[in-house]
């Protein structure tokens, strides 16, 4: 069958329009696997670690991916099979704005149905920043799968007002999210962190070549719901329903949470110890790490990590 030139032309275009938007995407240190949920989304994940050994599933927070779980990974793997994804609309994940009104339960739903996907059983789940919120939302549904909750500088345990969640809504809308200029960048993460590691700059640079791709304003897109979730999705009032064990940890050092505007008078320290309305919990202050305690300090995150699952 004969192929014409306009047929060959479309191919090629659709080809090097596909290249194009790849080119923009993180590249991964690991070899990336994906699964597909809800028959179209397709989840980006890494499995490293004994196949037999206990799973640790990782949730990357706000604007983040899988790229911040890398020392979790590394100091963890060789004893427990640790999988690491990107949510929706991040990563290597389908990159699209999703008709979803309520981010959270979208993040806690696609959690649960990658997780059975993959067949998995007495999973440790571990949450950051958002994805720690995510996973409560998820560990509130009470998952047969789920054994164990580790919630890094989770959001949800501090609360807002509605006049202080409409502030925070307008500082993190996707027209603000799409201004914002390399120095802006820049100076957004290194809020995050107590001495940047050589990994931030790389991430830094991800987020500056996102700005060139077609699926851009897709994902601030992404990320302006998830801010409306979780301050629309409130947790607070239900951590006394979590019915697993659960290991809060908290950088001393975070200049995130609390928010030092809207609450100048609160500690983190005051944030994590709302973690004592979890029944069965253990609480854990990671000294010279900030709101990304996992990449900051990351040889005592994980020692912290091991003793809390081993004892």
């Amino acid at each position: 069958m004969k192929i014409s030139l306009i047929t060959l032309s479309i191919l090629c275009l659709a080809q090097f329009t596909i290249a194009q938007k790849d080119e923009f995407m993180p590249d991964y240190k690991y070899a990336v696997k994906k699964e597909t949920i809800f028959d179209k989304i397709q989840i980006a994940y890494v499995d490293e670690g004994p196949e037999d050994a206990p799973v640790i599933v990782m949730v990357h927070g706000l604007g983040g991916y899988i790229k911040n779980w890398y020392p979790s990974i590394d100091g963890l793997s060789d004893t427990y099979r640790c999988i690491a994804l990107d949510l929706p609309g991040y990563g290597q994940s389908t990159l699209r704005d999703f008709d979803e009104e309520d981010y959270m339960d979208f993040f806690a739903r696609s959690l649960d149905a990658f997780v059975k996907k993959l067949d998995l059983d007495n999973v440790i789940l571990m949450g950051h920043s958002m994805g720690g919120q995510v996973s409560i939302v998820a560990a509130l549904k009470s998952p047969r799968w789920l054994s164990q909750l580790i919630l890094a500088a989770p959001a949800g345990f501090e609360t807002f007002s509605e006049e202080e969640a409409t502030t925070l809504k307008q500082f993190s809308s996707a027209t603000v999210l799409m201004s914002h200029t390399e120095d802006q960048i820049r100076a957004a993460y290194k809020f995050n962190f107590v001495n940047m590691p050589p990994l931030a700059e790389e991430m830094i640079q991800d987020r500056i070549n996102a700005k060139e791709a077609s699926w851009f304003k897709e994902y601030t897109k992404v990320r302006e719901k998830g801010v409306k979730g979780m301050l629309s999705h409130p947790v607070f009032d239900d951590l006394n329903q979590i019915k697993v064990p659960t290991y809060v940890l908290f950088g001393e050092s975070d200049f995130l949470i609390p928010n030092r505007y809207l609450h100048a008078r609160m500690t983190t320290q005051n944030v994590a110890e709302v973690g004592n309305k979890i029944p069965n919990v253990k609480i854990k202050m990671i000294e010279a790490a900030g709101h990304m305690l996992q990449m900051d300090n990351p040889a005592c995150f994980n020692r912290a990590v091991k003793q809390m699952l081993t004892n």
